[in-house]
């Protein structure tokens, strides 16, 4: 085992040196989300503040519940355990969006790009390389929990204790290990970044689907979700151990299988199998668009029937939503029965409104991974052959491009009909169909203007082009928790999710429409003219 990991710790300095900056960014991110909600919650339980009773009661909606988690059954609430309610799940994701692309990066992208093969060629053992990344992950993790747990004790919110910090520190720490050593395991079954990271991207969301369906329903069968066994600890109240050691236990054995892979596998390859394909391609594929399209269709079908699953499930929940009302004896006492479906249907449509941000943001995510793929394409000199031959720079940029305009309007528009048809099918009154045109009117022209901004960025600063996620991760947070956190109604208008807040409860305004499809239009142009200037090698 020792001669296996020789030189693991200079890979291990080398990793830490090269993911500094990516790290520290969402270090930086990570500790804000978990500041800027304690101090937030704490100013709106402080004193039996009258807020706090309408957060509990938001927080308990079906839609709510569905997206952030199960509010803790108690008798008397405080900011402690709203705060756990509210935020781990989410820190949970965004933690794993985070972890799961640099453990990939460790070991399946340097071996990829040729950098394992001239490193294993000196003194280094066969598990040198996923080694460094198994300590890189518990380091940056034990940094994490321990900014978390500092964070904790200087709000020190209503309801906290010294014992609830630590376990909510620790449990974020092992949440961390827990998806970062699934990474790592696809990473070694899988013979590419590309099929690594869609294979843990798959099983992100597929523990995010599982919980929110069980917590809505079953929730005793939340365990089936990794996610949901960090839910069942009851963080503030019951303070449970065994989702803890559950996913201390995972993620140990994730990495052991990792490791044993790695140090029987060959050097390039995979487990997983791979067809050969065909002696000589179809004449079909000679075009820039059509090779695209045949490197890029497991991606598309993935992110497909992705968007049908969850706007199939958020869809489903909308059922509920009008419970609030019907339940409700104030409004029973003040509104009619007419009055009440119109108050049911306004509530929808908020809520619709507030999922609208998150379908936007999956079907950018989709189109921009096209877009980012010609970078990486052309770094690993994929694209060097082909720049050879007849396709010019601009035909080949503007090829990916277009695929990854294309990508993101199928996914929303895909996501959107499945979240509309879902709801009216669980309503008892149904939507008129004029909403579900208002979402697509208003989605589309966000998904564009945010796709062509990846483009620019890709095209005249692809080392930035990272800036792209925190900027539109930055104003998905503060669309969707701006009235959880009392921040000013048009605090997201920095980003196109703030311009389509209102949609469907109101149709898009024409400027705003106007601007985005504009803005879309020069950003596009932009970054193709600004990879026409690149050198080959980026």
């Amino acid at each position: 085992m020792r001669r296996n990991n020789r030189c693991a710790g200079y890979l291990l300095k080398a990793n830490l040196k090269q993911n500094l900056k990516f790290s520290v960014v969402w270090l930086v991110i990570l500790i804000m989300m978990i500041l800027s909600g304690a101090v937030k919650l704490e100013a709106a339980f402080v004193n039996g503040a009258s807020g706090s009773k309408d957060i509990v009661k938001m927080l308990q909606a079906p839609g709510m519940a569905a997206m952030f988690g199960a509010t803790p059954k108690v008798s008397t609430y405080n900011a402690a355990i709203i705060f756990a309610g509210v935020m781990v799940v989410f820190m949970i994701i965004l933690q794993a969006l985070w972890i799961m692309p640099l453990m990939i990066r460790d070991t399946r992208g340097q071996e990829e790009s040729g950098l394992l093969e001239m490193v294993r060629a000196r003194d280094v053992g066969r598990t040198a390389d996923i080694t460094a990344a198994i300590w890189e992950l518990l380091l940056v993790s034990f940094v994490m929990a321990a900014a978390y747990f500092a964070s904790l004790i200087a709000v020190n919110m209503d309801g906290t204790d010294m014992t609830g910090d630590l376990l909510f520190a620790i449990a974020m720490l092992i949440a961390n290990l827990v998806f970062g050593s699934l990474a790592l395991l696809f990473a070694q079954l899988a013979n590419n970044t590309r099929t690594a990271s869609m294979l843990s991207y798959m099983i992100l969301a597929a523990a995010y689907l599982i919980r929110l369906v069980t917590d809505l329903n079953h929730q005793q069968l939340t365990w089936l979700s990794p996610i949901g066994w960090f839910e069942k600890v009851d963080f503030y109240t019951k303070n449970q151990l065994a989702p803890l050691f559950l996913g201390l236990a995972c993620s140990i054995l994730l990495c052991g299988a990792a490791m044993a892979i790695a140090q029987s596998r060959d050097l390039g390859a995979g487990v997983l199998a791979e067809g050969n394909g065909r002696a000589t391609a179809a004449p079909w594929l000679r075009s820039m668009p059509a090779l695209i399209w045949r490197t890029e269709r497991g991606l598309l079908s993935g992110w497909l029937i992705g968007a049908v699953i969850f706007g199939g499930v958020m869809g489903s929940v909308l059922g509920g939503v009008g419970d609030i009302l019907k339940t409700n004896p104030i409004y029973r006492q003040l509104l009619d029965v007419k009055q009440i479906h119109a108050a049911n249907q306004t509530m929808v449509l908020s809520f619709l409104a507030m999922y609208m941000a998150i379908f936007v943001a999956l079907a950018v995510t989709a189109g921009v991974q096209i877009a980012f793929r010609l970078k990486h394409d052309d770094r690993l000199g994929y694209l060097g052959i082909i720049h050879a031959e007849k396709p010019t720079r601009i035909t080949i940029s503007t090829s990916y491009n277009c695929w990854a305009l294309l990508v993101g309007v199928l996914v929303l528009s895909v996501g959107l009909l499945a979240l509309f048809l879902t709801g009216n099918a669980v309503l008892s009154q149904p939507l008129p169909v004029k909403y579900l045109g208002r979402l697509f009117i208003g989605g589309l022209p966000a998904v564009l203007a945010f796709i062509a901004l990846g483009i620019a960025l890709a095209g005249l600063w692809p080392k930035l082009s990272s800036l792209f996620w925190l900027y539109m991760g930055a104003g998905l947070i503060v669309q969707v928790f701006h009235g959880l956190f009392s921040l000013p109604k048009h605090a997201g208008d920095f980003t196109p999710f703030g311009w389509i807040a209102d949609v469907p409860v109101k149709a898009l305004g024409q400027s705003w429409l106007v601007i985005m499809l504009v803005s879309a239009v020069i950003l596009f142009i932009i970054g193709v003219a600004g990879y026409r200037r690149q050198d080959l090698s980026i």
